[in-house]
Formats: structure tokens, C-alpha cells, sequence
């Protein structure tokens, strides 16, 4: 689409600008009858041209939602742009004003009223709170009409959640709260809301390091937060300089795995003497006196060396392979123990929701073993961890490069019953497909492939929701002003 050989600009990631919408959508297969509801996803999708093409990157794409809505075996979709006030400076404007945050760049004159920095939504989305919510973790969440997809401006959990906003969440199965935190430098803030968006607790503590604390963990008494060596240096972006820097140094060449106690808010505090970067949690849970952490772990480096930080990596050599692996804290003698799950490498780990915080036996997430340049993914992983074993498919035809699976559970069904969607780009039209794979029956052919009318660029999360929570979604929003 534009001139430049930045990975994050073509193939997969190419930008897709146009809003659409279409019913009866073809599909291959069959769309199993009890799926009612939508699969939600954000992109990461430049409206405009990057001011610096070569060192744009991935997470700064401008937010736009996607969703494929299912009933009685057909599909629809609608996508549309998150219109952010940043946004709006920059169509009125013509051209990108913002400049990059994770690589640096040169910014552009701000208007008059402005945004100082670029809200971007485009990290996860689900309907929480009474809405559709759409994450960036650099500010508060936006919201948008389940149906229409129309922005409905910023929410703020009625004004108790005041700066930024983690772009991940968990649910507590047992209680259906929504558990999520925000932080500003080496500060994190601990929230509990219930699912209408009132915030029932709050936490606030000071880590050692301004990591990027971008995913966390819990069990059914701790949240878990890891102090890396991937820093997130809010001052370096006024400065054009890499926000995102790696610097062992920070953490005294190791990690440090802080829980917090949900209860009593008691922060204690674990080193590991190895330098590494858990990209995304698949769960935690607790057995006796340990607590068993489970995520993909990046060991290289996440982010631009900090003695070249003139000379920030480029989008073919920044994101490293992340192995899945296994801490284990020994609470009792403050010992902790790891090792790999697999050596499949991966990312954007799933489980069952509903085992959030508890024992879980499988895993799912999107394999990166390098099997093609100009993708990010190439297949689609389960983990059976009581055997040990690791099932890898890949696409049908010229399907690759899927998204993170989202596990909508079977009801009733026991941990392994349930759907995967992913979201895949066929490599001949260069537009996405949805397939949905039967977690049990994992294997190649899916049970439905659902041809969507555009492409979804390669983005980050997303959700499912059943059909009754979008119209509560609705029944709220229809009682409420416009912003």
C-alpha cells in the first residue's frame, strides 16, 4: 500500500481502510448451532501513512474493531474505525500527525486543543462493563454500540479509573467480576469491578522498574505481575526516541514475579536470576503452598537494546521466539523453580474462561516457528499437559498467519469441549477468514470457514460474546446520552 518494506505495513498487517458491512456471509462447512452471539477483535490499522514508514510499528496502528456476528448457523460483519480524538485531528488534518512511541520517529505540529499523545485502541475489545469496550494501555478504554460499532467516547468505570488502562483483563469465573489494573512507570494500580462497571477494589503499589507491564496473571488469591527488563520510557517518545528499551541493567540482570494478595492487598516479591519477557499469560492457579504460572517467555530481549538506542530494530528482527514455560513459586521456602511447557514456539496463549485462576489440563495459542518471512503466525497449537504433547494444524489452502484463538466453551462441556476462532489471511485474495475448530476434534479441517468481505489485518485480542450480553449492552446504551 505504501512504499516501504516495514513488515507491519504489508502482507498480513496490510491496512485495510474501508468500512463495511454484509449479511449471509459464504461459509464452508457448518457454524455449529449453539454459537450466538459475536466474535469481537481490535486491528492495528494505520489511517494514514506513517510519519517515519520504516520505523513504524505494530502496536501504534490506529484501532479499528471487527466482528463477525453468528445466529442459526449464518454470519454478518461489520467493521469500523475507533474515532478517537487523535484520530479526528489526524483525518481533519489529511496525514499522520502523531509520531511513533515504541520505535521513535519525528512528530508533527500539533493543532490547537489536541491530544498531547495518541490514544491508539487497538490492543482488545469485549463487552464488559455494560459495553463494548476497546483497549490501549496508554490511556482509558473507548466504547462503542455492540451492533453498530459506533464510538461512543472514553469510559472511565464512573470516574474511579482516572489515567490509563490495562488493555488486559481477566474474569473471575466464580464471581463473573472483571479484574484489570493500570500503571505509570514503576506504579500499578489494582482494580475489581462487577460486570456493570462499578469498581468494588482498588490497590495501588510501586514496583522496582518501569517495565511494560502489558499482561498479568491470577489465582484465585494473587494477582501476578513480572518486573522484566522490557521498559516502557514514557519520556524517550517526546524525545523521538524508543519508548520501548531492553535493559537488563534495570532489574540487575534478573526478574522479580510480584503478587499481590486480592484480599489483603500483601505484596511479596520473588527473583529469578535470568533476564526474560512473558509476553502473555495462559493462567495461574495455586497448589498447597505454590503458585504455578504459566506463559510464553521471550529470552533475548523485548525492545531496543539500550546501548543502541539511536539505532532501534527494525519489524524483521524485533519480536524474538517465545517458548511456552512454567514458573513455579515455592511461597513457603520463597524459591522459585522453572522450566519449558513445550518447545513449540508461540504466542497469545487461550484457555477455558471458565478456568481462570484455576487448574488447567490444555492450552491453545498460534505457533511462530518461522515458516514464511512476511508472517507473524503460521499454525494453530494445543497443549495436552497431563501428556505432554503438542497438536499443531495449519491452514487449509492458502489460509496462514491466524490470530489468537478465542475458546468459547461448550455448555456443560468439560475443559476441552468447546470452539476456537481465529481469524486467518488467505495468502491468494488477501482477505481473512474466520474458522471455527472443535477443540476436542482438533485437526486441520475446521468445522466452518466463514469468507469475510475485507481483510482484518493482523492485530493483537479479542472476545466472544453471547447473544444476551450484547442486548444488555444495548438495553443500557439505548438508556443513556451520546457523548
Amino acid at each position: 500500500m505504501w512504499e516501504t518494506d516495514n513488515k507491519f505495513l504489508n502482507g498480513p498487517f496490510t491496512p485495510w481502510h474501508e468500512e463495511t458491512e454484509a449479511f449471509d456471509l459464504e461459509v464452508i462447512g457448518t457454524i455449529p448451532a449453539d454459537l450466538d452471539g459475536a466474535l469481537f477483535r481490535t486491528g492495528s490499522n494505520p489511517r494514514f501513512k506513517p510519519r517515519n514508514a520504516e520505523r513504524y510499528h505494530w502496536f501504534e496502528g490506529d484501532g479499528m474493531v471487527y466482528a463477525v456476528y453468528l445466529r442459526d448457523g449464518k454470519a454478518a460483519y461489520r467493521n469500523r474505525y475507533v474515532m478517537t480524538d487523535a484520530l479526528k485531528v489526524e483525518m481533519e488534518a489529511g496525514e499522520a500527525i502523531y509520531s511513533g512511541f515504541v520505535n521513535g520517529g519525528t512528530p508533527g505540529a500539533l493543532p490547537e486543543g489536541a491530544p498531547p499523545m495518541k490514544n491508539v485502541p487497538n490492543t482488545n475489545v469485549g463487552v464488559l462493563a455494560d459495553r463494548l469496550l476497546v483497549f490501549f494501555e496508554g490511556g482509558l478504554p473507548h466504547q462503542m454500540d455492540p451492533q453498530s460499532l459506533e464510538t461512543r467516547g472514553t469510559y472511565d468505570f464512573r470516574g474511579d479509573v482516572t489515567r490509563t488502562c490495562t488493555a488486559h483483563y481477566k474474569i473471575d469465573p466464580d464471581t463473573g467480576n472483571m479484574l484489570f489494573f493500570s500503571y505509570v512507570g514503576s506504579e500499578i494500580t489494582w482494580f475489581e469491578a462487577d460486570r456493570h462497571g462499578q469498581v468494588l477494589d482498588s490497590f495501588t503499589f510501586t514496583t522496582s522498574a518501569p517495565s511494560m507491564f502489558h499482561d498479568f496473571a491470577v489465582t484465585k488469591n494473587h494477582a501476578i505481575f513480572f518486573v522484566t527488563p522490557g521498559l516502557f520510557l514514557a519520556p524517550n517518545i517526546g524525545q523521538g526516541k524508543p519508548g520501548l528499551v531492553w535493559d537488563p541493567s534495570a532489574t540487575q540482570h534478573g526478574v522479580e514475579i510480584v503478587t499481590m494478595h486480592r484480599r489483603t492487598h500483601e505484596v511479596n516479591t520473588y527473583r529469578v536470576d535470568e533476564t526474560f519477557f512473558p509476553t502473555h499469560f495462559f493462567n495461574a492457579y495455586e497448589k498447597g503452598s505454590e503458585i504455578v504460572i504459566d506463559a510464553p517467555r521471550i529470552e533475548e530481549r523485548f525492545g531496543t537494546p539500550a546501548d543502541r538506542i539511536n539505532r532501534p530494530v527494525d519489524s524483521h528482527e524485533w519480536f524474538m521466539d517465545a517458548i511456552p514455560w512454567r514458573w513455579t513459586i515455592d511461597t513457603a521456602a520463597r524459591r522459585v523453580t522453572h522450566s519449558p511447557i513445550s518447545h513449540t514456539a508461540g504466542e497469545f496463549p487461550a484457555i477455558s474462561p471458565n478456568l481462570v485462576g484455576q487448574e488447567h489440563s490444555y492450552g491453545y495459542f498460534v505457533t511462530t516457528r518461522g515458516a514464511s518471512p512476511d508472517t507473524m503466525s503460521d499454525g494453530l497449537a494445543k497443549t495436552d499437559l497431563r501428556r505432554g504433547t503438542v497438536t499443531v494444524i495449519e491452514g487449509l489452502d492458502d489460509l496462514t498467519n491466524p490470530s489468537e484463538p478465542i475458546f468459547v466453551p461448550r455448555e456443560g462441556g468439560a475443559e476441552d469441549e468447546g470452539y476456537l476462532l481465529t481469524i486467518w489471511w488467505n495468502r491468494q485474495s488477501e482477505l481473512s477468514e474466520m474458522c471455527i475448530h472443535d477443540t476436542e476434534d482438533f485437526t486441520q479441517t475446521p468445522l466452518a470457514r466463514i469468507k469475510l468481505p475485507g481483510r482484518v489485518p493482523f492485530g493483537f485480542h479479542g472476545s466472544w460474546s453471547g447473544r444476551d450480553r450484547i442486548e444488555e449492552s444495548l438495553a443500557v446504551l439505548a438508556g443513556e446520552p451520546q457523548a
